[in-house]
């Protein structure tokens, strides 16, 4: 964008060298269009998959609330452990509540006022034994990804944002929110629509070879 990055360039380079490290130029950005989005959210899911990227780029044009009602309900078969389906998901529409959710977050400075919709997922502690707290985090990804996956697939734009966040800004989100004691957050995400054209940031993924071991 411009800006001097000269002295950057001579100290990353020095530290490469340094405790030779090898760079790779992978970075940057992906420049798309609605066009393109759109015409991929019918294909086949090898290409339908790979069509997902998380916005943080959001068009103005109003949102379409039954696309949001048609994604939850593509969410209904969603697997939990044993079936408990102890999902809960708030859904935020109002704009005083959705500027609300994304301030408490803290993670969507500098966009979070293109989004129109938050939904927070969260998981129903009364649905597990003591030994099972971590439980809810692995049932509410699941229900988080598929609802990713069936909001794209009815055209809008996303972008999860964690809720990894210390004890006491969860109390305070849960406070401030309303939420029952008995739910843990489990992730947000930020809702809207695409621009014409549009910025994604590139995301190198490294080859499932790298982290799957057969039979070891």
């Amino acid at each position: 964008m411009g800006a001097a990055m000269a002295d950057i360039e001579i100290a990353l380079n020095k530290l490469c060298s340094c405790y030779n490290i090898k760079s790779n130029d992978v970075g940057g950005i992906y420049n798309l269009s609605l066009k393109d989005v759109s015409s991929k959210t019918q294909c086949p899911f090898d290409s339908f998959s790979q069509s997902r990227f998380s916005i943080r780029d959001f068009g103005d044009s109003p949102l379409d609330i039954d696309k949001v009602y048609a994604a939850l309900k593509l969410c209904e078969r969603t697997p939990s452990a044993c079936n408990r389906q102890s999902w809960v998901i708030h859904v935020y529409t109002e704009n005083k509540l959705v500027e609300k959710m994304f301030k408490l977050q803290g993670g969507s400075k500098g966009f979070y006022e293109q989004m129109q919709c938050a939904i927070l997922i969260c998981g129903d502690l009364r649905n597990y034994g003591f030994y099972e707290q971590n439980l809810p985090f692995v049932d509410g990804g699941l229900y988080a990804m598929n609802l990713l996956y069936s909001l794209h697939y009815n055209g809008l734009a996303t972008i999860p944002l964690t809720m990894g966040h210390k004890w006491r800004v969860i109390k305070k989100i849960k406070q401030e929110m309303n939420i029952p004691g008995n739910e843990i957050p489990v992730l947000l995400i930020g809702v809207g629509t695409y621009k014409d054209d549009f910025k994604v940031a590139v995301s190198h993924r490294y080859s499932y070879k790298q982290y799957v071991k057969f039979n070891q």
